[in-house]
Formats: C-alpha cells, structure tokens, sequence
C-alpha cells in the first residue's frame, strides 16, 4: 500500500507489460519467436484442445473475439493453423493446428522453466502455491466483472 492506496492493479499492469519483455527475450533463446504475445496463447490452448471453435478459444485465451481472428488469420497464413467446417454444425469454424507447430513442443518445456525461474525466484513452494491462489482469486472476479460490461 502506498499512501492508503492498494497498488494491485498497477503492478499487474507493469509485471505483464516487462514480462511480456522478458517472455520474447527468452522465447528468442530457444527459437521460439513464432510463439510470442497471444500467438503462442492460440497455439498452446490448441495443443491442450485441439479442433476447437472461436468462441472457445476466446475462452481459453482470454482475447477478444476481433484480436482473436487477426492472430488467427496470421496463424494460417504461416500455416499453424488451419480453419475447418464443424461436422456437428455446417454453419461452424473449428480450428485446427496443421502440425507445423510440432516443432516447438521439445523446446517449450526448457523455456517456460527459465521463465518460471524467473518469477518464482526466492520463494518458496508454498509461497509459490499461495500467490497463484490470490492470482486466480482475482481472474476469477476479473471474469465475474466482464460478465457485467
């Protein structure tokens, strides 16, 4: 707290806006530039779901249904992904990885431990557990407010 003000909001801001920094930084270590910002968000929901509609992967990334689709046409067009007719539903557009992407899966893993060594330095595991139970506390009211606009 500064001055009786909480300063929540604004260190999330400034902690994602240097991570996203530091995420290309060592994105780019590994060979890994094509997965940076929201495109590797697209492509790291399609591994865990893959063939899967817009609107839920709006949901699992968390961007807008317009950022969405630019990241998703650039995708194609590097053919990641590839936009494919719902055998349930004609009038529906799943997405679909083309494999192109498979290439990442081995380095992934190195990476995302250097960033993890990066944000959990000098905590402990319960600390760790702790302060991703407040994170998810506050996406979840974050979600909640959105419901609302």
């Amino acid at each position: 707290m500064k001055n009786g003000r909480t300063e929540g909001g604004t260190l999330i801001s400034q902690i994602h806006q240097i991570s996203q920094r530091v995420w290309y930084d060592v994105l780019s270590q590994n060979g890994l530039e094509d997965l940076a910002g929201a495109r590797g968000r697209v492509i790291f929901a399609l591994w865990n779901e893959d063939k899967i509609p817009i609107k839920k992967l709006v949901e699992k990334t968390s961007l807008d249904k317009a950022t969405l689709t630019g990241i998703i046409d650039r995708l194609e067009r590097d053919g990641y992904v590839k936009r494919i007719p719902s055998p349930d539903d004609k009038r529906s557009i799943l997405i679909s990885r083309t494999g192109k992407d498979e290439i990442f899966k081995s380095k992934i893993p190195k990476a995302s431990d250097q960033q993890n060594s990066l944000f959990y330095k000098g905590f402990s595991k319960s600390e760790i557990k702790e302060f991703e139970n407040f994170l998810k506390r506050i996406l979840e009211n974050c979600k909640e407010a959105e419901e609302g606009i």
